[in-house]
């Protein structure tokens, strides 16, 4: 069984200091890789991996983690 942690869209909005709407639209013009999808719920999720992405990315370097 995996430990792996997951995050939400809602988590990583908050990691990285934006809005849910703004991750949309950057995976929609292509700016980040399009999210992996939890089988079930089809719902996005996001490895902490998938974040460090996402920061560099981005240039989004200060996090606020809870």
């Amino acid at each position: 069984m995996s430990t792996q942690k997951f995050y939400t869209v809602k988590d990583v909005a908050d990691i990285l200091g934006v809005t849910r709407r703004t991750l949309f639209n950057w995976e929609k013009e292509g700016k980040i890789p399009p999210a992996r999808r939890e089988p079930i719920s089809n719902y996005r999720i996001f490895t902490e991996q998938d974040i460090e992405q996402l920061k560099t990315l981005t240039g989004r370097t200060a996090a606020v983690e809870k």
